[in-house]
């Protein structure tokens, strides 16, 4: 992150956008400032150069000015769109609850570089490849990342899982088999540049996103707005 003029230029990703009647407000990720907002008028964004980057996971160097709660945008300077999410109403969906289990597991400004990095990732994962799948594998790396699941160091160290697989099983309700209490494992020791994707049957993966949306909700406290929506249109 460079600071130019009273301002800082930083990598960013697009993490969600908020439209009103005369402006938008923008999440970003960084990885120096954490989660940030911006408001920008809609007059603004279209004579604003590179305003077609402000899409969901996109990447780009923005230049923001501190203004209170929120950051002011100067400049955008794009990387890549994630094209994929323009595909269908599943992609948008899963996207969505990315999104929201990111802005509802950190905090504004909590600056954790790894989670910025799982994020870029995540984002070029789903250029090219399952954006459902990504959106699984990233839910619960950002559950690891927020203390809320044992990392992937504890469970090949079996430190602490068993209480951890009791505890989930209490608090969703549901049967967990072996077959998933084994890919969770591999899901959080996924190396996202890998060409090698996790190979598990669909069932697991079935599995395994609808745990990964009770503990969840268990977690956070209340339903995902993002995960209702996906369910109204499956």
């Amino acid at each position: 992150m460079k600071k130019l003029n009273g301002g800082f230029n930083t990598p960013a990703i697009v993490i969600s956008r908020k439209k009103y009647k005369l402006y938008s407000v923008f999440t970003f990720i960084t990885p120096s400032l954490g989660l940030i907002r911006a408001s920008i008028p809609h007059k603004r964004m279209m004579t604003m150069r590179n305003s077609s980057y402000l899409r969901p996971f996109s990447a780009m160097y923005i230049t923001v000015v501190p203004d209170g709660e929120y950051v002011n945008v100067t400049q955008i300077d794009g990387s890549y769109v994630v094209e994929s999410l323009d595909v269908n109403l599943d992609n948008i969906a899963y996207a969505a609850v990315a999104s929201e289990l990111i802005q509802e597991l950190f905090a504004m400004y909590d600056v954790d570089r790894k989670v910025f990095d799982t994020v870029v990732n995540y984002s070029k994962q789903i250029r090219r490849r399952n954006v459902q799948l990504g959106t699984i594998m990233l839910g619960w790396q950002l559950l690891s990342l927020a203390g809320v699941v044992p990392s992937a160091n504890a469970f090949s160290h079996q430190d602490g899982i068993d209480p951890f697989w009791i505890q989930v099983k209490e608090t969703t309700n549901l049967s967990i088999s072996r077959s998933v209490k084994a890919g969770l494992p591999q899901i959080l020791a996924y190396q996202w540049g890998e060409d090698t994707p996790i190979e598990l049957p669909k069932t697991i993966w079935k599995d395994l996103e609808k745990l990964l949306f009770a503990y969840c909700e268990q977690e956070i406290g209340k339903p995902l707005q993002s995960v209702k929506f996906l369910n109204s249109i499956i």
